[in-house]
């Protein structure tokens, strides 16, 4: 990510010039060609990550030059009126950039929503469907052995247990692809089914706190939600901790969630450029995070463990 003392420099080095000749260039003539290039000043400032605040003091500076010149009132009148167009069209291509960047994250946010209802078929199919097919089997392989040798009778019963071994993987499948608990009972259960489901497949502890009291937004619940299902799936392929601690509370209209382990740490910035699964799962939960308008950020260092925080507004 670009700093914020990159950004001015390149604010100093390469916008400066041009928009003090534009602008004065405006100021001078009124001309209409010199407001496209002011569009385009702020459109090359939008993409470099240039805020309104400097572009604001830009502005200003631009204009400390002719202050010092002496001027009737209806010239003073008329410089404030046209240098206020001239920051309008620069600032109309940080509205358009705005309006871009919020109709993308409704775009986002209801794909995900769409993604959300084929998941939670699919999950209510393998549960349901397969379960009945199963439970089938069942009953054929009971007529079956009510009519075959005792050897083949402990044949079947074989059959039986892999059977019964199957459903217990396909239950387990289809609560962790979409949990009836967490439309049941909300966030915070559904958070502790998945890491006792985790906690007993892999061995590692995972503790649990929350000091929610209520059912949050169905939106947040199901980023949440995910956004801790795959962290939790990092912390068991990669981390090698020995203890997982996830904390979620409310603080200050805002839904603020931890998760922290012990394990071998890493370097986020890596890890966040790279192609990799890692890379791509942190990347994930930032998307989950920015379709809710709250952020994600990442404490970690080698050998040190690593705490991942989650911050959504709950007026988002």
């Amino acid at each position: 990510m670009t700093s914020r003392p990159d950004s001015m420099q390149i604010l100093k080095t390469d916008l400066t010039p041009r928009y003090e000749k534009v602008l004065h260039g405006y100021l001078k003539d009124a001309a209409e060609e010199d407001l496209a290039q002011a569009y385009e000043l702020g459109r090359k400032g939008f993409a470099q990550d240039i805020g309104i605040l400097e572009i604001v003091s830009l502005h200003h500076r631009a204009l400390a030059g002719l202050s010092s010149q002496k001027r009737d009132p209806d010239e003073i009148q008329r410089v404030a009126r046209l240098s206020g167009q001239f920051l309008t069209e620069v600032f109309s291509a940080y509205e358009l950039g705005r309006r871009s960047y919020h109709d993308t994250v409704l775009s986002l946010r209801h794909l995900n929503e769409l993604l959300e209802q084929e998941v939670k078929r699919i999950a209510h199919s393998v549960h349901d469907e397969a379960g009945q097919l199963l439970v089938a089997a069942h009953l054929a392989i009971a007529e079956v052995i009510c009519n075959t040798t005792p050897g083949m009778r402990g044949r079947l019963r074989q059959v039986e247990r892999l059977l019964n071994q199957a459903e217990r993987h396909l239950r387990q499948f289809s609560h962790e692809l979409r949990p009836t608990v967490l439309d049941d009972l909300g966030l915070v259960p559904a958070i502790r089914f998945l890491a006792g489901g985790i906690s007993k497949r892999t061995g590692l502890p995972i503790r649990v706190t929350s000091s929610l009291t209520c059912r949050l937004p169905a939106a947040i619940e199901i980023g949440l939600y995910r956004a801790v299902q795959e962290a939790l799936t990092n912390v068991t392929k990669h981390s090698r901790a020995r203890s997982v601690t996830i904390e979620l509370r409310k603080k200050r209209g805002t839904i603020l969630c931890t998760v922290e382990d012990d394990g071998v740490g890493f370097n986020p910035e890596a890890a966040l450029s790279r192609n990799g699964k890692k890379g791509l799962g942190l990347i994930g939960m930032q998307e989950r995070l920015n379709v809710l308008k709250g952020t994600f950020d990442i404490e970690s260092q080698t050998g040190r463990g690593t705490t991942l925080i989650f911050r959504v507004p709950l007026g988002g």
